[in-house]
């Protein structure tokens, strides 16, 4: 695998040029040490899975995220980001049929036609998995190259990094005066950072904007029980299986945040607030 780690670091080093000279950061790139020293059995091999996993699509999320939704050809990369999150879902879930299916598929191709059995059939899945990253890499490389003349595409990626995703959070729970346990506040920023390593700005919005907008979607959907069936509620309104469903619903919570109320009251003060809205809707 030295011949393929070699080709990832001079890969990674151009990217990271790429990359400094739009946003002025650098890009992690990890160490031969940081790698499995020899990949000879499936533990090993599902543990550069799961380093690889975590390189992708935690430790570059932003930037994966942003470039694949750059103009230019992306399959390589948008390949590889489905490779390796079936590779890592087998792993973590045995019992999730399509992952592992897909993983016995793509194993048996990476051994010539054969499940994995010896050392040199999983150095081939090993060897296979990093030609795959590779790819992955030149494509985002080349999807940067391509877009870094523009101005818009530099202060896109440069926006990617002006703000920070927990500060965010932290000051929209203040705004809301959301008392956080750390492992909730953890748990809207993955929603958060998920949302944004997927989005690209448009021309009239700021990173900040939208990161307030997305921490303000997550905490504030973050929703209690409603004081009756959901079904209770869709069939009084009648918009059961209708698109008014899912605002008849977030409504409901509304009312039941608001008034407290419950039982029959609770039903008859949805049913006027939603007569009401729905009276001042123009066409």
């Amino acid at each position: 695998m030295d011949s393929e780690l070699d080709e990832f670091e001079n890969r990674c080093r151009t990217l990271l040029q790429h990359k400094r000279l739009c946003t002025g950061e650098a890009l992690f790139v990890p160490t031969r040490s940081q790698w499995p020293a020899a990949v000879q059995n499936e533990a090993s091999f599902s543990a550069l899975v799961s380093g690889t996993y975590k390189l992708w699509r935690e430790t570059w999320k932003l930037d994966v995220g942003f470039l694949l939704r750059a103009k230019g050809d992306s399959a390589a990369a948008r390949e590889f980001d489905q490779l390796i999150y079936q590779l890592r879902t087998a792993d973590q879930h045995t019992d999730n049929v399509a992952a592992t299916t897909y993983r016995a598929e793509w194993t048996r191709s990476a051994c010539g036609g054969r499940p994995p059995a010896s050392q040199e059939d999983w150095a081939a899945c090993a060897r296979a998995l990093m030609i795959a990253l590779n790819a992955a890499v030149a494509c985002l490389t080349k999807l940067a190259a391509v877009n870094r003349v523009q101005l818009v595409f530099r202060q896109a990626w440069q926006a990617k990094y002006s703000e920070s995703v927990q500060a965010v959070v932290t000051q929209v729970a203040a705004d809301l005066s959301l008392n956080l346990p750390a492992a909730t506040r953890q748990y809207h920023e993955r929603q958060v950072e998920r949302r944004w390593s997927r989005y690209r700005l448009r021309t009239d919005e700021t990173a900040a904007q939208v990161l307030a907008s997305f921490a303000e979607c997550s905490l504030v959907s973050d929703l209690g029980r409603l004081p009756c069936d959901y079904l209770d509620i869709l069939d009084e309104l009648q918009v059961l299986g209708t698109k008014d469903a899912v605002a008849a619903l977030r409504l409901a919570h509304s009312v039941a945040e608001i008034s407290l109320a419950k039982g029959d009251a609770y039903i008859k003060l949805v049913t006027s607030t939603w007569t009401t809205l729905r009276s001042g809707r123009t066409t």
